[in-house]
């Protein structure tokens, strides 16, 4: 073929794969013949174009729809699991505190150390009248003493007397009676 030479017309563009599967459908369906099926027409395009969107969209929102169905059902059964497991629960808490309360009570120091230790502490004037445990577990201790301002520092400086709180003061005798509490020892 020469420069000059017009080209003939070219052939009609073949039917693409999916052009073909549609001819097939509409032949099935008996809209339209083989023959007779040719390209969309116009109108096709466009409802295309509008459904296309839709179809793009639907994917997520179908994802969000079943992401949020499970999220409900499996709060659902951690709700029924929770109240089948609710007594266990509370029997195990049960245990932990007094499982906490056993060990704080064998890591003090018994009543003997204790009064050992503080008998030690004590200046020189102070004189020891009632070492007592209440039933809320707090022990209390009354010191006889004429300073209670030497006695406080006498607690301070011993540390495992250092819990020892002043709860009040009373004159007996030209003596300060002084009563100590320590809570939970």
């Amino acid at each position: 073929m020469t420069p000059d030479a017009s080209d003939p017309d070219p052939l009609p563009p073949r039917l693409s794969l999916v052009g073909h599967a549609a001819a097939r459908l509409r032949a099935r369906m008996g809209s339209r013949s083989e023959l007779e099926a040719g390209p969309l027409p116009a109108t096709r395009p466009r409802r295309i174009a509008l459904i296309l969107p839709l179809v793009l969209a639907a994917g997520p929102l179908a994802t969000i729809a079943g992401a949020a169905l499970l999220t409900r059902a499996a709060r659902q059964e951690e709700a029924r699991i929770a109240t089948a497991l609710a007594p266990r629960m509370d029997a195990e808490q049960e245990r932990s505190r007094a499982r906490q309360w056993l060990r704080q009570a064998i890591e003090q120091p018994g009543p003997a150390a204790m009064i050992d230790r503080l008998a030690a502490a004590l200046p020189a004037d102070a004189t020891l009248l009632r070492v007592e445990r209440r039933a809320d577990a707090q022990l209390e201790i009354e010191v006889a003493t004429s300073d209670p301002d030497a006695l406080r520092a006498a607690l301070r400086r011993t540390a495992a007397l250092s819990g020892l709180r002043d709860v009040r003061q009373r004159e007996a005798e030209g003596r300060t009676i002084v009563l100590l509490r320590r809570a939970g020892a």
